[in-house]
């Protein structure tokens, strides 16, 4: 085990120390399908201007859960736009002296030059204290209903942005978010690229094999079958055929495992970073260096 390797296991390890009893899925099981949900969940943007944060309410088969959205960086809608989906347990918009987020890491810094719109997502629960979000996440349906909230609201952003002219819209995310930006490539494909950093398609996989098994409670430890039923979608994800998703994962994540997650990629040109989950999150040159050619290699093809 390489030192990648041995930062996401202690990180794990620890993280699950400090959750104590409040684990993934430790409550319920109970959930539909994640494909089933997204396909049953109503949401409605405002008609707010391109500026600020905006509250969006999604009903879903899981119950109402509230999501955000906000503007950072806007160009005008003769440019290209990204939507960024933030990693488990970040607030994209706190950026307190004391806090740290993939998106600040990533888009609020003069390294991030890009003439392109930036539009920051921040599912649901993550406006609150870590220890809140474990405790919801206690409930199977609570990580479908946060999961197809967020997808939601992408597509939404995404009809929005295109029925504005908008010449391309590309879709990234890290680590959970790189599952919102597959999933909604899977259920909508509207976006004109997607860009996932660190996911895959066979999520309830995840929570079965890899170390973050240590972040899931006991019952849904001893139900592996379960959570691929109701999480994993690479079935969806892999009958899209377009040429509009470029992958990134990282070799030694033991996290996203790199020999787990890599099947759905076998078609698509498939990026690789010789880093951990954790090492590789702050990797954010590399990172950004990919979000950036995603952006200049989309290729409109919705007007």
């Amino acid at each position: 085990m390489n030192r990648h390797e041995l930062v996401d296991s202690a990180t794990v390890t620890v993280s699950a120390l400090v959750l104590r009893g409040h684990t993934f899925f430790s409550r319920s099981l109970a959930s539909p399908h994640i494909g089933d949900a997204l396909s049953d969940t109503s949401l409605t943007l405002d008609a707010g201007a391109s500026s600020g944060t905006r509250d969006v309410v999604a009903e879903t088969p899981a119950g109402r859960f509230r999501s955000a959205y906000r503007a950072w960086q806007w160009h005008g809608d003769d440019a290209p736009t990204l939507i960024y989906h933030h990693g488990s347990g970040e607030d994209p918009f706190d950026f307190g002296r004391f806090g740290s987020n993939s998106f600040e890491r990533l888009f609020a810094t003069d390294a991030w030059d890009v003439p392109a719109n930036v539009i920051a997502v921040r599912a649901p629960f993550h406006d609150r204290s870590s220890l809140d979000y474990a405790r919801s996440m206690g409930d199977l349906a609570n990580f479908v209903g946060m999961c197809v909230t967020s997808t939601a609201l992408v597509d939404a952003l995404t009809g929005r942005l295109h029925d504005r002219g908008h010449p391309a819209v590309v879709v990234s995310g890290l680590s959970l978010g790189g599952w919102i930006t597959n999933l909604h490539r899977a259920f909508f494909g509207t976006a004109d690229g997607y860009a996932p950093l660190f996911a895959g398609a066979s999520l309830g996989e995840m929570f079965v094999s890899s170390v973050y098994r240590k972040m899931t409670g006991s019952r849904a430890r001893d139900n592996p079958d379960r959570l691929r039923e109701v999480l994993d979608f690479d079935r969806a994800f892999l009958e899209n055929t377009a040429a509009d998703c470029t992958p990134l994962l990282a070799r030694y994540d033991r996290i996203v495992e790199f020999e787990t997650q890599r099947h759905c990629y076998d078609e698509l040109s498939l990026a690789t970073l010789e880093k951990g989950h954790v090492t590789g999150s702050l990797a954010t040159d590399r990172l950004r260096e990919h979000v950036r050619g995603a952006i200049d290699g989309a290729t409109p093809s919705r007007t």
